[in-house]
């Protein structure tokens, strides 16, 4: 995901997490890589529960 935003893996943490330290233009490029990818961050919540945070298969 980071490659093909080309942005570091920090970043698409950052953004993932929601982190307001992104700027918007690079934020953009991350969820454009996520949507691409068809990944969704999962919350705090889902992974307390035991989810999983990718999509098995």
């Amino acid at each position: 995901m980071a490659r093909l935003a080309g942005v570091s893996a920090q970043t698409v943490s950052r953004v993932s997490t929601g982190a307001e330290k992104v700027r918007p233009v690079t934020r953009d490029k991350v969820l454009e890589a996520m949507a691409q990818l068809g990944y969704t961050p999962t919350t705090r919540r889902a992974r307390s529960a035991g989810a999983p945070s990718r999509p098995s298969g």
